[in-house]
């Protein structure tokens, strides 16, 4: 009788060709996917999956690391474009800079879902939740896991950055890029790995080799064509030598067809450190000033911004330029007062401070963080904040994150941020925090004004109107409960008029 070992070897010459093993793959993924928490594509019908394009990792005797991109072909359904939910914490909705909500056919959406093939009998278990299916082939069954939940798929994974080799197969090719040629990358029989429990719109891998430090390896899943901002803004600010980011140390390009884009981008990892929303939440229930730490964010901030200005550029907020992002503002303030009756008794005023801000000077356009709030930020005891996920909103079109926007969303996002602390606070523990809040805001802006320069109130006001307009769109749909939290803040914006600001 054969042993466990044998019966797990894989001999890739008993098998069809791995791209009709991979066809094959594709129905078992239609069925998988929609149930990942990195699908961007919920509620729009039942997916059709082909193979993209595919290339192997890494042919060992008892598996195959296979990067596949799927092509997800969706139903005629509508869903919501952008907006549709925020990229942060469970808790604090800080996130969603999108220009939505607006309603919109779907189109064929490309997701990096990297495989491992291994026979089922004599085979490790497979971790939680990996498993996508098992395939009836000839030659016998194979077991089909996610290959970011499986030991050797993550070595193979960070291999093709260690090596710089790359890889290449039908209609797919790697590249890997080293920020720093010499340095080391952790791979080995002593290297640990593991997938960050807190993964949302793409896949984290924390990689831990003794005597080397930690990196955290992100796997971008939804693909479209272009630099991916996370890589771009992180590896510049990087470059320019800031300490207010984790320093990314190499990337990885993939090609499908005429899509060239970022698959990976690898960066150092702080651990046992909080995020910012944890503290603030810890210091606002208890009461503690948060007024200290609230002025450095503002001024680690406006560094960001400044650094991301050196290393790529900005533009004039021309009259053009104005007149788009205030179409935009006002376009998401009637479509969410047409669905959330209390937003719509705010409608006149806010309308009104948009047509404010117009005639106001604005800061210039830049590249920037584009989704941030207080669970986009490490408190870190060496380096004070530090700032992750440059991607931007998750749901918006690459093409538009890649666009210079205001550095002044950046400043409201944590405004609202800080807000939803003292709220969260408030329907979960009975706290009143809302002079804590108004503290905190009030230092926040004060530490990026002494950087960056004051803010037109009524600019200021219109970006944290807005990103409130959202909030109470996601909330009236996902957590009625919490929707008194953005309907004080549209109400303090508008009771104040459009020259007030809303800081405080």
């Amino acid at each position: 009788m054969a042993d466990a070992r044998s019966t797990a070897l894989l001999d890739m010459t008993l098998l069809p060709p791995l791209e009709e093993v991979l066809d094959l793959a594709a129905a078992q993924l239609a069925a998988w996917m929609p149930n990942q928490r990195w699908y961007a594509h919920k509620g729009a019908g039942a997916p059709q999956v082909e193979v993209a394009g595919w290339a192997p990792l890494r042919i060992a005797p008892d598996h195959a690391t296979v990067l596949l991109v799927a092509a997800v072909h969706l139903g005629d359904g509508d869903r919501l474009a952008a907006g549709g939910a925020p990229d942060a914490p469970s808790a604090a909705p800080g996130g969603g800079a999108g220009p939505g909500p607006t309603r919109s056919r779907e189109m064929d959406a490309l997701y990096q879902v990297p495989l491992v093939l291994r026979r089922p009998e004599g085979a490790p278990a497979s971790e939680e939740g990996a498993e996508i299916g098992v395939l009836a082939v000839s030659g016998g069954p194979l077991r089909v896991d996610d290959a970011t939940r499986d030991a050797d798929g993550r070595a193979a994974l960070v291999a093709t950055l260690v090596s710089g080799d790359g890889a290449a197969g039908p209609g797919l090719s790697l590249a890997s890029h080293r920020t720093r040629p010499g340095s080391p990358l952790p791979l080995g029989r002593a290297m640990r790995s593991r997938v960050l429990a807190e993964e949302q719109s793409n896949t984290s891998l924390i990689i831990e080799t003794e005597g080397t430090s930690p990196l955290i390896v992100k796997l971008f899943r939804v693909l479209q064509d272009g630099e991916n901002p996370d890589a771009v803004l992180q590896g510049a600010l990087t470059a320019q030598g800031s300490a207010h980011v984790p320093a990314v140390v190499g990337a990885a390009t993939v090609r499908t067809g005429a899509m060239r884009t970022h698959a990976l981008v690898a960066q150092e990892f702080l651990p046992q450190v909080e995020d910012a929303w944890r503290v603030a939440l810890r210091l606002a229930r208890a009461g503690e000033d948060f007024t200290a730490p609230a002025r450095a964010l503002g001024t680690t901030l406006a560094e960001v911004h400044r650094d991301l200005a050196a290393a790529l550029g900005t533009v004039a907020a021309d009259e053009g330029a104005v007149r788009a992002v205030l179409a935009q503002m006002h376009r998401r303030l009637a479509q969410v007062a047409a669905e959330v009756e209390q937003v719509a008794a705010h409608r006149e005023r806010l309308a009104a401070l948009l047509d404010t801000a117009a005639g106001q000077t604005w800061p210039a356009m830049q590249r920037i963080h584009g989704d941030l709030h207080l669970g986009q930020v490490l408190a870190s005891p060496e380096r004070g904040w530090v700032l992750l996920d440059f991607e931007g909103e998750p749901l918006r079109p690459l093409a538009e994150r890649a666009l210079p926007d205001s550095p002044l969303r950046d400043v409201a996002g944590m405004l609202r941020s800080l807000d939803y602390a003292a709220g969260a606070v408030a329907l979960e523990h009975g706290v009143d925090a809302d002079a804590w809040a108004a503290d905190a805001r009030a230092t926040f802006l004060e530490g990026w004004a002494a950087e960056a320069g004051t803010p037109a109130p009524a600019v200021l006001a219109a970006f944290e109107a807005d990103k409130a307009v959202y909030e109470a769109l996601y909330e009236s749909r996902q957590r009625p409960d919490w929707l008194p939290i953005p309907l004080g803040a549209l109400e303090r914006i508008s009771a104040r008029g459009a020259g007030a600001g809303s800081a405080g």
